[in-house]
């Protein structure tokens, strides 16, 4: 299931954030409060417990600034869900989201979803890591 964020989300997203080099502790807050929009996936089957959030940024194109799904429940449709859960919210023409050049495993996700290569962006994290924005149109 699929649905907003909630202050109760707080301490499982943040729990979450951990499997992100480049998370951004804030963007809870503004996807609580605005601008930015929070999701949550919950399993069912496990007491209804968060596995997995997005966050995005309400733009044209709609710019997805955070995605996990935790370990033990990737390849299971969630991150899916909650890129077309965001997307169709959203009602943009396009969908764009940045990660890590080296990210294989993002960046095969990404691709099998239907985003596509835009650019390479050079030294665009903190730590001088190199970006890779990829688009999706809707």
């Amino acid at each position: 299931m699929i649905r907003p964020m909630t202050a109760a989300d707080r301490p499982a997203v943040r729990s979450l954030q951990r499997h992100l080099s480049y998370a951004d502790t804030k963007l809870i807050d503004a996807a609580l409060r605005g601008p930015f929009r929070g999701y949550v996936a919950q399993d069912a089957t496990i007491d209804d417990s968060v596995i997995g959030y997005a966050i995005a940024f309400p733009s044209e194109p709609l710019t997805v600034s955070e995605l996990v799904v935790a370990a033990s429940h990737r390849r299971s449709g969630y991150g899916r869900a909650l890129i077309e859960h965001v997307a169709s919210a959203a009602d943009s023409t396009a969908v764009d989201v940045l990660t890590p050049a080296d990210h294989t495993g993002a960046i095969r996700f990404y691709t099998r979803i239907g985003f596509e290569r835009d650019r390479h962006i050079p030294d665009f994290y903190a730590d001088g890591t190199d970006a890779l924005r990829l688009v999706r149109r809707e």
